[in-house]
């Protein structure tokens, strides 16, 4: 059975890898679906949406940046006025 239906695939995939007489390739006006500001706008809008669709990240980037800030205000406190 499953000798069989391989066979009719087979068939099937060389029936169809020939095109139709008097068909003609496929034709595009351009190279993208879109222009480049248009590309640039979807990849920009998705990436907005994951970024705030993960409140976990954010909140680990938030504490990271205060840690940080915290500890470069602890190391640098009053080098200014030590000359």
């Amino acid at each position: 059975m499953c000798a069989d239906l391989n066979r009719q695939n087979m068939t099937l995939v060389k029936e169809l890898s020939n095109p139709v007489s008097g068909s003609q390739d496929l034709h595009f006006p351009s190279h993208y679906s879109q222009s480049i500001l248009g590309q640039l706008g979807a990849c920009l809008w998705k990436q907005q949406l994951t970024y705030w669709r993960s409140p976990t990240y954010n909140l680990v980037r938030f504490s990271f940046s205060a840690i940080t800030a915290i500890l470069f205000g602890t190391i640098f406190w009053d080098t200014g006025r030590q000359q």
